[in-house]
């Protein structure tokens, strides 16, 4: 866990030569996630503005080094919702820092155990009611292309998110209480498939966790209609949504003129699908 106290110590050392000195300051400083700037301000700790330059170079340098180098520690877990999850949070580490207080899994647990509590029987329509009605998560109108969007603890946490990212904390919720929740990949607009024992349906978590009919399917695609059965058919795994969820982050970093973490959200976008897979047309969910 990262010390505030050691904060004035450690911006000192920041043009220390000393490599050795410099690989601890920014794993020390990377700690503090999202909170650096607040705890610079509380601390009063102006820096100059080589100081400035070198920590925003450095540490984005160190954050995305420190991402790759977990990045496939997913790849070779058996259970498609542990990846999908796995990832999820490495994410959000990235993005928050590694000490930042709230994890996915707790906030994902405490999310079914309070299901659990409000209902005796699983069920995935209730479930999507319940996330989104009940505890009020719901599609982001305004900043849109923030890349924290697409992190499933900011996401909870701020109880906004785009199409994808709502409807992982859906189905991995679902995954928890043995409720049968699937993502499909829908152009342009990222859907989830709940099944029953008898029936599917499709639902829109960006939109309430409504169910979706046929009459949607144009207004998500702004083209034909396209079939129900057809829609059904785009049921993806974990590798498609994580694919998916890196472009979204790739165009939201490029939105934000941060280049260099968009290239890195396409060089890990690389490592998992071919070249002519990432290069299809933009998802913007």
């Amino acid at each position: 866990m990262h010390d505030p106290k050691q904060l004035p110590y450690l911006i000192n050392l920041l043009d220390d030569e000393s490599e050795i000195v410099n690989e601890y300051v920014f794993k020390e400083l990377a700690s503090f996630g999202i909170t650096l700037e607040n705890e610079l301000a509380k601390q009063r700790i102006v820096l100059s503005s080589p100081q400035r330059d070198v920590l925003q170079k450095q540490l984005g340098e160190y954050n995305r080094s420190w991402l790759k180098e977990q990045w496939l520690s997913w790849s070779e877990m058996q259970e498609d919702k542990k990846k999908l999850e796995s990832v999820m949070q490495l994410l959000a580490e990235f993005q928050l820092g590694r000490d930042y207080p709230l994890k996915l899994e707790s906030l994902l647990d405490v999310l079914a155990e309070e299901y659990k509590k409000s209902f005796s029987f699983n069920d995935p329509i209730v479930l999507a009611h319940f996330l989104f009605s009940k505890k009020e998560l719901k599609g982001t109108e305004e900043d849109y292309y923030n890349p924290l969007n697409s992190n499933l603890v900011y996401v909870i946490e701020k109880q906004r998110g785009i199409p994808l990212s709502l409807a992982c904390v859906y189905i991995l919720v679902a995954y928890r209480l043995g409720v049968s929740v699937e993502g499909c990949n829908f152009p342009g607009h990222f859907l989830a498939i709940a099944s029953t024992e008898h029936n599917k349906f499709l639902v829109d978590c960006f939109n309430g966790g409504r169910l979706v009919t046929g009459d949607d399917f144009l207004v998500f695609q702004n083209a034909a209609p396209m079939a129900f059965d057809t829609v059904m058919q785009l049921q993806c795994d974990a590798t498609t949504m994580i694919a998916r969820s890196l472009r979204n982050l790739a165009g939201a970093y490029q939105q934000a003129g941060d280049e260099e973490n968009a290239m890195c959200m396409i060089d890990l976008l690389e490592t998992i699908m071919p070249d002519e897979f990432k290069n299809d047309e933009e998802d913007d969910e």
